[in-house]
């Protein structure tokens, strides 16, 4: 994601009366900052998260989940203007202002992915390489802008989008660059949170097809309401841009994936993706506790143990009408059954993995572990089967997907983790 850096006046959304000079910076990386010459509350400092609104030359500005980290040479009652002020900021939104108590909501919502364009299958830039003619290298790159394909679904249509365009710094480089994206197109406006719940569901999709997680590189909004004046009573929609901190982060891989676990085609396309949709309405919480453990960091590796089998026992339950009391072995090796027989194979024993797994998750949830550190590996590998195992469950429930259960038994990522299980369960 972009960075962002722009001057102009900040006041707090209740008191629109005194603004203040001031820098906005915001960094993906790091936090959002805004630094004052002057301070706001009149009636005190301002205690918690509150919202910030500004303008600048050429945007305006919504500030959410701010609070004041320092001031200096003013009382903590000064009025506003007087003195320095720094405030740490949450997430920015652009060309829009929400009052005071208005909630943030959109009628839309575009991102774009690290990878989309692997996921997809997709690339409209061409090249025929480096050729030797009349003594002369010559290369030609192509561009084609691939259109849009809308796919229909319960909460409304999703675009596929594809841009192209150019960059030029003649005569010492011309860039030819394109993006794929995902537009979330609503009937109504809701609580920005509920197209958030979307956007994961195609994060966590394109993030196992790809085999690693996908981080947003664009995220933007829009709001019926907030429109530009193009004269003759036409109007169009303002881009609302977003920044904010993610969990998972861009940049992490240099290259593009090589051996994804599947793609858009293997999961049938549109209709695929229409069914992926309602299944990941009613999983979300396996997803959010499974994809967690496909992190690179910020979790140990009991913990990826556990969060995974919560997610597996927690995916049994959705899926079956077992009783409660259902132990989990059994929830575990009827799963194995589901996620198919090559699945089974690769375990080599899936009574031992089941037993094994059953046993660190009573041990470690009762605090009763005496397993030396060496087993490490063991937790990462066989938290990593529990992850496949999701995913061949979940990919078994959509209808068009059966090939990209095939691509998945066959990638790579599977078969490591086939290999070093079945290389564990055989010491077990």
């Amino acid at each position: 994601m972009e960075r962002l850096d722009d001057v102009g006046t900040f006041w707090l959304a209740t008191e629109p009366e005194n603004e203040v000079h001031g820098a906005l910076t915001f960094d993906p990386d790091s936090r959002g900052r805004l630094r004052l010459d002057g301070v706001l509350g009149l009636t005190g400092r301002p205690a918690g998260y509150v919202r910030l609104l500004g303008k600048s030359q050429e945007h305006a500005y919504t500030l959410e989940r701010c609070f004041e980290t320092n001031r200096k040479g003013a009382a903590v009652l000064a009025p506003a203007g007087l003195g320095v002020s720094t405030w740490s900021v949450g997430e920015v939104y652009t060309n829009v202002h929400f009052s005071a108590d208005e909630e943030i909501a959109f009628d839309r919502m575009m991102i774009e992915l690290e990878d989309l364009a692997s996921w997809l299958g997709r690339n409209g830039i061409t090249s025929d390489g480096a050729q030797h003619v009349d003594g002369v290298w010559v290369a030609t790159i192509e561009g084609k802008w691939l259109g849009r394909e809308t796919v229909k679904t319960d909460f409304g249509d999703l675009d596929i989008t594809h841009n192209l365009g150019q960059r030029s710094h003649v005569p010492r480089e011309l860039t030819l660059w394109q993006s794929f994206g995902m537009l979330i197109k609503l009937s109504s406006v809701v609580p920005k949170a509920e197209l958030l719940e979307i956007a994961s569901d195609i994060q966590d999709l394109v993030s196992m097809g790809i085999d690693r997680p996908s981080a947003y590189t664009k995220v933007q909004f829009s709001h019926p309401d907030v429109v530009q004046d193009l004269g003759d009573s036409k109007s169009e929609r303002v881009s609302i841009d977003h920044f904010g901190r993610w969990i998972v982060t861009e940049g992490a891989y240099d290259l593009p994936p090589t051996d994804i676990a599947f793609s858009y085609v293997d999961i049938g396309g549109g209709p695929g993706l229409r069914s992926w949709f309602s299944l990941a309405a009613d999983h979300r919480s396996t997803l959010a506790r499974i994809m967690a453990v496909r992190r690179p960091t910020g979790m140990y590796s009991e913990d990826r143990l556990l969060n995974a089998v919560a997610a597996a026992e927690g995916l049994h339950r959705d899926l079956t009408d077992l009783p409660g009391r259902t132990p989990l072995k059994a929830r575990l090796i009827h799963l194995a059954q589901l996620a198919g027989p090559r699945f089974e194979a690769g375990l080599a024993s899936v009574d031992k993995w089941s037993e094994f797994l059953t046993e660190e998750r009573h041990e470690h949830a009762h605090n009763r572990s005496q397993r030396p550190s060496s087993n490490v590996d063991h937790y990462r590998h066989m938290a990593d089967s529990v992850y496949w195992l999701i995913v061949l469950c979940l990919l078994s429930q959509i209808p068009t997907a059966r090939p990209a259960i095939e691509r998945v038994e066959g990638s790579s990522g599977f078969e490591i983790m086939t290999a070093s299980v079945s290389e564990i369960v055989a010491r077990l």
